[in-house]
């Protein structure tokens, strides 16, 4: 770990916000999160603002269970050397972190420069930079990089206004034959996006159920690949 590097990274946050570092369990494996020490409370501060934007809102700094949902997927997935993984809409990290703490290599991008700093700062804590690393990721630019092999994101569907954005850039950063993994709270519905989706994509839906949640009765996962395509990835 780059302690040095953490310092740096967690004196930066602490002048924004309150955290905390919390263990967090996945299947066997036990992941350290820092994470915001009162995330309702600073969403309700932020509610009591005249004008409140989607923008505004932290939506980044939840933990989603959608998220703990996805990592039990990948713990069981094998690392194939030189596979490239991409996760969007990364907020505090915790599935990229968990895949390169699993020993996968990944890029945690996020539009949002606070998220970013979280995500760098819990791949420090569990020791994946060797693994990890971090980028800001418009949807809404082109994307001139090297594409993926496959792509992970876990409820970036909320915001209809992104789907056209969201479809373009899947296509762009994904190779021909890899696949993209999503997952979202059953209660979530989102057509717009499936019917964007498809009109490049076909995709297969698993829906796991969450018994006795008080939040949500389940979590959708979806593989995703293009039309007349066989995976590679």
């Amino acid at each position: 770990m780059d302690n040095g590097e953490l310092n740096r990274i967690l004196s930066a946050i602490q002048t924004k916000y309150r955290t905390e570092t919390v263990e967090l369990k996945i299947g066997s494996d036990t992941l350290r999160i820092l994470q915001l020490a009162d995330f309702e409370d600073y969403v309700g501060k932020l509610a009591q603002r005249e004008y409140l934007s989607l923008e505004d809102l932290p939506l980044w700094a939840k933990v989603w269970e959608a998220s703990f949902v996805m990592a039990s997927y990948w713990a069981h997935q094998p690392v194939i050397p030189g596979r490239r993984i991409l996760e969007i809409g990364t907020g505090i990290g915790v599935l990229g972190v968990y895949m390169a703490f699993k020993g996968h290599r990944v890029t945690l991008s996020d539009i949002n420069d606070d998220a970013l700093l979280f995500a760098r700062a819990n791949i420090l804590l569990n020791g994946c930079e060797r693994w990890a690393e971090v980028q800001r990721i418009d949807w809404n630019d082109p994307f001139l990089g090297e594409p993926y092999h496959v792509i992970v994101g876990s409820e970036v569907i909320y915001d209809r206004a992104t789907y056209p954005a969201l479809v373009r850039f899947l296509d762009q950063a994904l190779v021909p034959g890899g696949t993209i993994f999503l997952a979202k709270n059953t209660q979530l519905q989102a057509p717009g996006f499936f019917a964007e989706l498809v009109t490049k994509f076909a995709y297969k839906e698993k829906i796991i159920p969450f018994e006795g949640h008080d939040e949500i009765s389940g979590v959708a996962l979806y593989a995703v690949r293009r039309r007349g395509e066989t995976t590679r990835s």
